[in-house]
């Protein structure tokens, strides 16, 4: 994903998702103005769902050259309609 000169939320960055088999998210990779500066990248895994959707709770890559790693926890989703709250499992 590309975002336009002048517009979006970042005009010019550029997103790459890399999608496995299974059709999950395994990798992304972000590049700042456009390539080729290639700033961010980070793999994707730890997936846990949380009925009806499905969660990378941890990415580790770099920004910058440095190492990055995000991470969550106690993920959980509450659907309209309904009182309680499903946990990622």
């Amino acid at each position: 994903m590309k975002y336009p000169s002048g517009g979006g939320y970042s005009p010019g960055d550029t997103w790459e998702l890399y999608v496995g088999s299974d059709g999950r998210g395994e990798e992304l990779a972000y590049h700042r103005g456009g390539p080729p500066k290639h700033e961010g990248f980070a793999t994707w895994a730890d997936y846990k769902k949380a009925d009806p959707l499905l969660f990378s709770l941890d990415q580790r890559g770099t920004l910058n050259g440095d190492p990055l790693h995000v991470f969550f926890s106690n993920v959980g989703v509450k659907l309209a309609g309904l009182n309680t709250w499903m946990d990622a499992q």
